[in-house]
């Protein structure tokens, strides 16, 4: 149990067989280690703990907990932070890399706004680029203008790219968003518990963006605190079994707008389940010819 005065914090880490990007992560912790009270939970979904044990076991401020299956990330995240008694929680991909200050200039700003809710660093690539880690909420016409739609490909100054991709924004200034990746995501304890954790309806993808949208109807504000960064390899967690990542990135998809959007409205639930298939349809031709993108969760 945590007794310390000072701020802390619980890292939630769910691994699925990528152990190399799993000790970059970590090795993140020892190469920039917080200067604040933490401890790391690696939540294992790989079903193969005894040889991540001879990898990371030893690290220090590092707890390994195995899954009784693959359950996902919401599922997986909240079995992680079960019993935490921190005052702060840090939802980490294992394919990111802190920085110095990532935590604690998260856990300061969020000590400072008590009316914010979730807070999330700048992602930066491998190369330093800006990835597009804070977002509008996704709206009908997101099937048409997500990050690798025709659309936004061939028209990438389109209004409703931008408008969804926030692509205007000055993104080295902190500022209210509708929602921040779980690439790298902090927020209260006591408020993730009070929401009642990840909805583990979501497997994999959308889940930051249900999240997010549930903070907002707690009347809690989500921000974008670029003064933090992490190293964030698109897609390096979802690349094993990259079939089930595209049904379950879509699947996801109709998840969320039926929850928040068009489950009373036959109609449009019809519309946007159709929508959905057929950008699944044109991923799942673009995987099979060799030019499907990799993303991460919550990157639509």
């Amino acid at each position: 149990m945590h007794t310390s005065s000072r701020p802390s914090v619980c890292v939630s880490i769910v691994h699925y067989l990528n152990p190399d990007l799993l000790e970059l992560c970590l090795k993140s912790f020892m190469d920039h280690p917080p200067n604040l009270d933490y401890r790391i939970v690696v939540a294992d979904n790989s079903a193969n703990l005894l040889s991540l044990c001879d990898r990371i076991g030893k690290q220090p401020k590092v707890e390994l907990r195995e899954m009784e299956s693959n359950l996902g990330f919401s599922a997986a995240n909240n079995r992680a932070v079960e019993g935490a008694t921190e005052d702060y929680l840090f939802f980490l991909n294992p394919d990111a890399e802190i920085r110095n200050g990532t935590l604690e200039t998260l856990v300061a700003y969020l000590e400072d706004h008590p009316v914010v809710g979730a807070v999330g660093p700048t992602n930066l690539g491998p190369n330093g680029e800006i990835q597009y880690s804070c977002r509008s909420f996704p709206g009908y016409w997101t099937v048409l203008a997500n990050r690798y739609s025709f659309l936004t490909r061939f028209f990438p100054n389109n209004p409703m790219s931008n408008r969804y991709l926030k692509t205007e924004i000055d993104r080295t200034v902190t500022q209210e968003v509708d929602w921040v990746s779980g690439a790298a995501l902090m927020m209260r304890r006591r408020d993730f518990e009070e929401l009642g954790g990840f909805d583990e309806d979501f497997f994999l993808y959308a889940e930051d963006v249900d999240l997010c949208y549930r903070i907002h109807r707690l009347g809690k504000k989500v921000v974008y605190r670029p003064e933090s960064a992490i190293q964030h390899t698109i897609g390096g967690s979802s690349r094993k079994n990259r079939f089930r990542s595209l049904w379950e990135r879509h699947r996801s998809m109709y998840t969320f707008y039926r929850k928040h959007y068009s489950a009373d409205i036959p109609l449009m639930d019809l519309i946007t389940l159709f929508g959905i298939l057929s950008r699944a349809l044109v991923f799942l031709t673009l995987e099979l010819m060799g030019g499907a993108p990799h993303r991460s969760a919550g990157s639509n």
